[in-house]
């Protein structure tokens, strides 16, 4: 839910049920539903080499901890329940990005493990590519740093965030 709207993932799943299926469930799907969510575990990334990140994702790593500031939001230090990287500070944050009555909205700040499976991006999916939401979909920067970036380090900032 990127506006926060609901507390838990919980209460994601019971409204799931109500406002996608239109349906009331009994409790013990909700549970289920609940452990099986719980379940889950991040994958490697395929961007991986040997289980590493490549060159370029480690000079991605220097721009999205330095010049890009990304770790600001995205933070590398974050922490799942089972000591996953999180890669968000679980905050609520206005980056510039809504479009029509979203202008001004406060987004959750996406968690980045696993991103290089969720294409597109953004709320909306207007993004393709993290190329296009790095640039094209940034242009006041408001979501991180990048307008100043060089075309090469946009490549490796890609190349870190699609090895996370």
């Amino acid at each position: 839910m990127v506006t926060g709207i609901r507390p838990t993932m919980q209460a994601c799943n019971r409204a799931g049920y109500i406002h996608i299926q239109f349906v009331m469930r009994p409790e013990e799907d909700g549970l289920c539903l609940d452990a099986y969510v719980e379940s889950l575990r991040p994958v490697p990334s395929p961007f991986l080499v040997d289980g590493k990140l490549s060159a370029a994702a480690e000079r991605g790593r220097a721009v999205f901890n330095g010049k890009a500031g990304c770790a600001m939001c995205h933070s590398p230090d974050a922490k799942g329940p089972k000591g996953e990287m999180l890669f968000t500070d679980k905050q609520l944050h206005d980056t510039g990005l809504g479009i029509g009555n979203e202008k001004g909205r406060r987004f959750d700040t996406t968690g980045l493990a696993e991103c290089w499976r969720t294409a597109p991006y953004l709320y909306d999916g207007r993004s393709r590519t993290i190329e296009e939401m790095l640039t094209r979909d940034n242009p006041q920067d408001t979501h991180g740093m990048t307008q100043k970036l060089t075309p090469e380090e946009i490549k490796d900032l890609a190349e870190y965030v699609k090895s996370l």
